[in-house]
């Protein structure tokens, strides 16, 4: 029996490796080009102390997504992208003005937002599904995400717009850096620190909402969180702590969705999280500024190349 099981599984990993299948074409592109937005996006979101931003903005999503379809009449992509967008945008808004009373502490606003926006993207739901176009709507797969259902069109889109993004934080890393770790400093040179704000609410907002049919909007918080902080292990300096986030959300997509395929009924999204958090676990313990690596090195803190520790005028991307 054991042996059969084997032979199946070998079976499986030969047939994924053969790629003849689009949707497992799709399910792998899609899930890499995830791992890596997310995973460069996310970076900023842990070194500002904003990473259950991304689970507030993931969750937001659902209302978005819902009156779209309400709005539409039917599954049409651009439409619940464009709702799922709006939502996650005034979600992220939100929490700043909240956090900016002086009532109300950050996580309390994050997960004021989250809980109010995911229950009424829960109630739209189910309204959804109680109605005549309950069968058409296939917006159960939002939750927890469906990478085989990617078409080549939605996958199009991801790799744009993850590409944009990406390309977006290499162009403006400067701004960006000195922002995240000194927003004083940095308005004192004139870097435009309202702006980056926004500019990294809006880039948040579009990585959520082009990764929520690939790993859900519960999940989609996970790649945005666990990439970068294994990352932050590995090295003192920023840029190469990026491309590393990536590499790790890049291979976590890959691996997620070879497991997927392998084991059917195991879903794309956990798997990649699952991976992921393996990843975080060997930086963890093996990193450079993990548990053993501590025993090794006196110097704990992040830095930009050039300089042992990072600082908003070194911070560069050298």
């Amino acid at each position: 029996m054991q042996s059969l099981f084997s032979q199946q599984v070998a079976d499986r990993a030969a047939e994924f490796f053969t790629f003849q299948y689009d949707f497992a074409i799709n399910a792998l592109m899609s899930s890499m080009f995830v791992g890596a937005v997310c995973a460069v996006v996310g970076a900023f979101l842990v070194l500002r102390g904003m990473s259950l931003l991304g689970d507030a903005t993931g969750h937001a999503t659902l209302p978005g997504v819902c009156a779209a379809f309400v709005f539409v009449g039917a599954k049409e992509t651009g439409a619940l992208l464009t709702g799922a967008l709006v939502s996650a945008f005034v979600a992220a808004l939100l929490v700043g003005l909240i956090s900016r009373s002086n009532r109300s502490r950050p996580d309390a606003a994050i997960g004021v937002i989250l809980s109010v926006f995911f229950g009424i993207g829960i109630v739209m739901l189910s309204y959804i599904q109680n109605s005549p176009t309950a069968a058409q709507s296939g917006l159960q797969s939002f939750l927890f995400g469906n990478a085989a259902g990617v078409s080549r069109e939605q996958l199009y889109v991801l790799g744009g717009i993850s590409a944009a993004l990406i390309a977006g934080v290499a162009v403006f890393f400067r701004p960006l850096a000195v922002a995240t770790f000194d927003p004083v400093f940095a308005r004192s040179i004139g870097v435009p620190t309202r702006a980056v704000h926004y500019g990294l609410l809006g880039a948040l907002s579009l990585a959520v909402v082009v990764s929520i049919q690939a790993v859900g909007v519960v999940l989609v918080s996970a790649m945005l969180i666990i990439p970068p902080s294994a990352a932050l292990f590995l090295t003192k300096r920023l840029p190469r702590a990026l491309v590393f986030a990536g590499f790790i959300g890049v291979a976590s997509g890959a691996l997620g969705a070879f497991v997927s395929y392998l084991w059917e009924g195991v879903a794309t999204g956990p798997a990649m999280v699952i991976v992921a958090g393996l990843f975080f676990a060997l930086a963890f313990v093996f990193g450079s500024r993990g548990v053993l690596g501590r025993l090794f090195t006196k110097n704990d803190a992040l830095s930009t190349p050039g300089e042992s520790q990072a600082t908003p005028a070194t911070a560069s991307a050298e």
